[in-house]
């Protein structure tokens, strides 16, 4: 006969047996009269039918395994890009930055719309660009355009700080005739300037105009 602590003893090796699957207990009978021992295995090598069956799917396959590695991997890959996607919505919701008005009225010394500069800069254009252009009125219209673009950005990067500019040129036919252009403007003639440059080859004649209107 086994005494009461050897069967609870015994009963606990059985309940933990899904904790410790490959413990295995043996219990002496000192209590027993012929003194053998009592060994329980509480190892299940294999599952009994039912609880295969119950194990697995309908279709008799096995449950799928999960593989802690992948399962990381993905937690982190997760994480990454919620950090991104709270970033980006940070970014769009940050409002615009509002300056305050500097109230100045005239432009910093040395930062004059300066006409000499400009008119340089024209001359050494037109003669580059039409130095061998014969006058046709569909090319002549297209190259006024791109000389119109060309001056305008090179004046831009002379760094006349918020000054407006504006910039025309006119390409005719030159035939010996007289040309009159004429512009008028409201300006402040402290700081607004402007500077023109006149171009002549054998067959045609170009008249740039550029305008520095300082911006309040």
């Amino acid at each position: 006969m086994m005494s009461a602590n050897e069967k609870l003893t015994i009963q606990a090796l059985k309940d933990h047996d899904k904790v410790q699957p490959k413990f295995s207990a043996t219990a002496r009978g000192h209590g027993s009269k012929d003194g053998s021992k009592v060994s329980v295995s509480s190892r299940r090598s294999h599952p009994s039918g039912d609880q295969a069956s119950q194990r697995s799917d309908k279709n008799g396959r096995p449950p799928p395994k999960i593989n802690f590695f992948k399962l990381v991997v993905a937690t982190r890959a997760w994480h990454r890009l919620a950090k991104k996607s709270s970033m980006r919505s940070e970014k769009v919701a940050k409002p615009a930055i509002k300056y305050e008005n500097t109230y100045r009225t005239e432009p910093e010394d040395g930062k004059y719309f300066a006409p000499m500069r400009v008119e340089n800069m024209m001359k050494e254009t037109l003669e580059k660009k039409l130095k061998t252009v014969k006058y046709t009125p569909d090319g002549c219209r297209i190259i006024a355009t791109e000389l119109t673009a060309d001056i305008k950005s090179k004046v831009k990067a002379m760094d006349f700080p918020r000054y407006k500019i504006v910039c025309n040129v006119f390409i005719t036919e030159n035939k010996r005739q007289g040309l009159e252009i004429a512009s008028r403007a409201v300006w402040n003639q402290d700081t607004d300037n402007y500077a023109s440059y006149t171009y002549r080859n054998p067959t045609l004649i170009a008249v740039a105009n550029v305008y520095g209107v300082y911006y309040e």
